[in-house]
């Protein structure tokens, strides 16, 4: 009698194999992904061209932190609402105006200075300090690739309408134009945003004098991440001569006052 239940359920098995894998098989992943690298840091020599059409090298535009926001100017669903959630969340935050750089990153290089133009015109009612702290930036297809690779953005384009496939999110980036913290999604914490520019825009302090001489005679190995034998032999000596320097310099003073 087991053999006989046995056997039947491998026959089951056996005949709706093919369909309870097909059931049971998970969604292949999106293409279109937004995976940014805390730490990684976009190519600043990139040349692109702002709403006005002007040539820009990205570097430029890093004076400050940058609140960086993937999309295409002429996309028919999400991007609009993707960049007022991030203007609403940024005049909600409490920053001031020359905290941040905003900087929309068309990924179409179909775009250019007419398309981002209208959106800059449209966004100028929503931004609390007007556009002086906002750029809208193309560029061809080359540069866009090399830019959307550093920020983990990857779009698909729709062979029947030409449409870009993407995902909702941006990137604040420091100064030094390292990816401080992604966001993702439409809507925005104001306080989090708020606090990832701030973090964004901390300056590490200056090292002290000690530090200094440290740094110049230790002789740093960046391979290693050490400092080299010599150096801190040298330093170790330095640290025993000065007693010895100190005492010549007390029995000198007391031989010249007998």
């Amino acid at each position: 009698m087991k053999s006989v239940a046995a056997f039947l359920c491998a026959a089951l098995l056996l005949a709706c194999g093919p369909a309870a894998a097909g059931a049971l098989a998970l969604p292949p992943p999106p293409a279109a992904r937004f995976d940014p690298v805390p730490g990684a840091k976009l190519p600043l020599d990139a040349v692109l061209r702002d709403e006005a059409g002007r040539q820009v090298t990205l570097a430029t535009l890093f004076d400050r932190p940058v609140v960086l926001v993937p999309g295409y100017y002429t996309c028919p669903n999400l991007c609009s609402t993707l960049f007022e959630g991030v203007v609403q969340a940024l005049a909600l935050s409490g920053l001031a105006a020359g905290d941040y750089r905003l900087v929309g990153l068309s990924v179409d290089p179909r775009d250019g200075a007419a398309a981002a133009s209208a959106r800059k015109r449209a966004y100028a009612a929503l931004l609390p300090g007007g556009t002086a702290d906002l750029t809208l930036l193309t560029g061809d297809a080359a540069t866009l690739a090399r830019l959307q690779a550093a920020i983990g953005y990857r779009t698909v384009a729709d062979p029947r309408t030409g449409e870009l496939a993407h995902a909702a999110g941006f990137v604040v980036l420091d100064a030094d134009g390292r990816i401080a913290r992604g966001f993702s999604g439409v809507r925005f914490d104001p306080a989090g945003l708020r606090d990832a520019v701030k973090a964004a825009a901390r300056e590490q302090p200056a090292p002290s004098f000690g530090q200094q001489v440290l740094l110049l005679c230790a002789h740093y190995a960046p391979a290693s991440g050490l400092h080299t034998g010599g150096a801190l032999a040298a330093v170790r000596a330095g640290v025993l001569l000065l007693p010895l320097l100190f005492f010549g310099w007390l029995w000198r003073r007391r031989g010249g006052r007998s």
